[in-house]
């Protein structure tokens, strides 16, 4: 049963990113007319700016009054929004319980330098961390400060013991032979919580070779964990595999075969994570139930429809769009429509 209680509101506040990651939208494939970085799904120009800080809270609290209990701060990199934190402790007051924010972890230690806690309204932080090798970081990000980042997540773990950190890794078939590696170093670490394995997405013809030759399917990552581990995965109703292991840490694995979708879903040329699956703010203002990175899709202008006071009656009315979802499987039809051809290490193709 879908509940709005469940899920979280993912907020961007920042259109621009200090790494430029291979799997995602870094400065090579960004459209300088229109699109802000990774979850930014705006409708205006980047030179046009973002919404103020206040509009961000107005919409926030719209969001809240028609259901949502929880969201994500996200970008861009939020760490560049010098007001994420008044939006965290603004969001607490009006109602929000579950509060987090996705960040690649750059700042997070020079933040914490300066102010020594992370906001009080903060429940859950999340780190965008695909590998402990340094030159494998470098290689995925183009940066070389991973020290710094593992830095950070130990300061805020003293800060606040009792914050859940989340690492957020894209699976890559290219990967795939160290990822048990990456999980016993997190039971390490002794600050990552969760672990958040991710699919890889695919956004545009350009990176469709890419796509073939590393996308991982929540199958293919369950065979390879029934080989080689002992861990015991079970599935929820956000269509999430979960497995604790005896050290405490929580794997979840998305199935994005399984997620919520609509009847726009099935000719959409983009395979993403969520489908129809919560609601996103854009650094504009524009608010859309889906990762809609062609900016095709119905929206709502969220500073216009708040200043002509309908943004709380369009909102209420967006959300309606939840109750006409279904689960299906998709995977087989989208490579099947698209000619995607799975290509495995060896060079040979993976059938559906």
């Amino acid at each position: 049963m879908f509940s709005l209680k469940k899920r979280n509101i993912r907020v961007a506040i920042s259109p621009f990113c200090n790494l430029n990651c291979i799997y995602c939208d870094g400065q090579k494939s960004r459209k300088p007319g229109k699109s802000g970085a990774m979850e930014d799904f705006r409708r205006k120009p980047l030179s046009q700016g973002i919404i103020s800080t206040g509009i961000f809270i107005e919409i926030i609290k719209a969001l809240h009054l028609s259901g949502f209990n929880g969201m994500t701060l996200t970008g861009g990199e939020p760490f560049l929004n010098p007001d994420w934190v008044m939006i965290v402790s603004e969001s607490k007051k009006i109602g929000m319980s579950k509060i987090g924010i996705t960040t690649n972890g750059i700042l997070l230690s020079t933040y914490l330098q300066k102010n020594k806690h992370l906001p009080e309204g903060l429940t859950l932080l999340t780190i965008s961390l695909d590998t402990f090798d340094p030159n494998r970081f470098k290689a995925i990000t183009g940066s070389d400060k991973l020290e710094e980042v593992m830095e950070g997540l130990k300061a805020a773990k003293k800060d606040n013991p009792k914050l859940t950190i989340r690492a957020n890794k894209v699976l890559l078939r290219s990967d795939m032979k160290s990822l048990l590696d990456y999980i016993r170093f997190c039971e390490k670490t002794g600050v990552v919580d969760e672990i958040n394995l991710l699919n890889l997405i695919l956004k545009d013809q350009q990176s469709k070779k890419f796509f073939e030759k590393e996308f991982i399917s929540a199958s293919e990552a369950l065979d390879f964990f029934s080989k080689h581990t002992e861990y015991k995965f079970s599935i929820d109703d956000k269509y999430e595999f979960n497995a604790k292991l005896p050290s405490g840490l929580r794997i979840v694995l998305k199935d994005t075969n399984l997620t919520l979708r609509s009847n726009e879903c099935i000719n959409c040329p983009i395979y993403c994570q969520e489908g129809l699956y919560t609601v996103r703010i854009a650094t504009d203002g524009t608010i859309t139930t889906c990762p809609d990175y062609r900016a095709e899709l119905s929206f709502i202008n969220g500073p216009l429809e708040l200043k002509n006071r309908e943004l709380l009656k369009k909102v209420s009315k967006l959300v309606q769009v939840f109750t006409m979802v279904k689960q299906k499987n998709t995977l087989r039809e989208f490579f099947r429509r698209n000619n995607i051809k799975l290509k495995k290490n060896n060079g040979g193709e993976i059938s559906f």
